[in-house]
């Protein structure tokens, strides 16, 4: 069970390396959350990083970030 769930992860793995608009060292970034790209003008190229995979909730206790998914 747990090798069919470790395979549902490494699937679920968004890759940038077919986005032409990424900058060439954030292409080959995967990520088991949502990819955050943002435009470098001076470059002329999105910048990519992942998103934490847990945050604080409200009461101080870390939960999973809720949002859509790439």
């Amino acid at each position: 069970m747990r090798i069919i769930a470790l395979l549902l992860l490494l699937t679920a793995c968004a890759t940038l390396s077919q986005d032409k608009t990424v900058c060439a060292e954030y292409r080959e970034t995967r990520c088991l959350t949502k990819t955050i790209c943002s435009m470098d003008q001076s470059r002329g190229c999105q910048v990519c990083r992942c998103e934490a995979a847990s945050v604080d909730g409200p009461d101080g206790r870390p939960t999973v970030p809720v949002g859509d998914q790439r």
